[in-house]
C-alpha cells in the first residue's frame, strides 16, 4: 500500500511537470497582429496604386509635350525649308520704267507731230500749199511731246510690272500648296509670313503701275489747263490790242484837218 502511494505521488509530479512545459497561446494577441498586418498591406496597395496613377499622368504629359513639339516643329528647320528666292530687298525698292526727269529729257517737241501711237493716229502735216515746211514754235508742242513720252513710259511700266506680277503669282500658288502640306506650326508660320510678303509685293507692283497711269492723266490735265489759260490770256490780249488799235485810229483821226470846199 505504501509502495502504491509513492508510485501515485511520483506519477502526479510528472503530470504536473509535463503540464508546466506546454506553452499557452494568446488568441486575441494573434488576431490583433494579423489585423494590423492586413491594414498595413492595404495601405501599401493603396500607395502603389497612387504611384501608378501619378506615373501614368506623367507619361501622358510627356506624350502630350512630345506631340506638341512634333506639331510645332523647329523654327530653324522650317526656315531652311522656305525658299525666298523670289523675295528680295531690291524688289521692294525697284523702279519700273524711266524716271520722270529721263522721260521729260527724251521728249522732242516737234517729233510728237509725227507720232501715230502705233497707227492709232494720223501724222500731222506741216507742209503748206506752196510745198514749204511750216516753221512751228517748239514750245507750243512741247507739252504734247512730254505727254507722248509719258504714255510710252506707261506702256513700258505695264510690260515690266506684268512680268513681275506673273513671277509673284506663280510663287503665291506654290506657297499655298506648301502651306496646305505643312506638318508643323513653325512651317505654317514661316509660309504664312512669306505669303504676306508676296501679297505685299503684288500690291507694290500694282501701285507702281497705277502711279504711272496717274502721271499720264495728270500731264493731260496740266496740258488742258495750260491750253485754257493761254486761250484766256490770248483773248484778253486780243481785246486789249483791239482797244489800243481803236484808240490809235481815233487819235489819228483827230489830227486830220478837213478843208471846206466853197460852193
Amino acid at each position: 500500500m505504501k509502495t502504491y502511494l509513492v508510485t501515485a505521488f511520483i506519477a502526479l509530479a510528472f503530470v504536473q511537470q509535463a503540464r508546466a512545459q506546454i506553452p499557452v497561446t494568446d488568441v486575441a494577441s494573434i488576431a490583433n497582429s494579423q489585423l494590423a498586418q492586413t491594414q498595413n498591406i492595404a495601405k501599401w496597395v493603396e500607395s502603389i496604386n497612387n504611384l501608378r496613377t501619378q506615373i501614368n499622368q506623367l507619361n501622358q504629359q510627356i506624350n502630350i509635350q512630345d506631340d506638341i513639339r512634333k506639331w510645332t516643329g523647329s523654327p530653324t528647320q522650317a526656315g531652311a525649308g522656305v525658299i525666298l528666292d523670289v523675295l528680295g530687298e531690291q524688289d521692294l525698292a525697284r523702279d519700273y520704267g524711266r524716271a520722270k526727269d529721263a522721260v521729260v529729257g527724251l521728249a522732242r517737241s516737234l517729233q510728237s507731230l509725227q507720232n501715230t501711237a502705233d497707227g492709232n493716229y494720223r501724222a500731222i502735216n506741216s507742209v503748206d500749199l506752196n510745198g514749204n515746211e511750216l516753221q512751228r514754235d517748239p514750245l507750243t508742242f512741247r507739252r504734247y511731246s512730254v505727254l507722248d513720252a509719258k504714255q510710252e513710259n506707261t506702256a513700258l511700266v505695264v510690260t515690266q510690272t506684268q512680268d513681275r506680277e506673273k513671277e509673284l503669282q506663280t510663287e503665291v500658288a506654290l506657297t499655298l500648296g506648301e502651306l496646305k502640306a505643312a506638318e508643323t506650326d513653325a512651317e505654317v508660320q514661316k509660309l504664312s509670313a512669306k505669303l504676306t510678303a508676296l501679297n505685299g509685293q503684288l500690291a507694290q507692283v500694282d501701285a507702281a503701275r497705277r502711279r504711272e497711269v496717274d502721271e499720264v492723266a495728270l500731264q493731260k490735265i496740266a496740258n488742258d489747263s495750260r491750253l485754257e489759260q493761254e486761250r484766256q490770256a490770248a483773248a484778253e490780249m486780243e481785246s486789249r490790242d483791239a482797244y489800243l488799235s481803236n484808240q490809235r485810229v481815233t487819235d489819228y483821226m483827230k489830227t486830220l484837218k478837213l478843208r471846206r470846199t466853197k460852193p
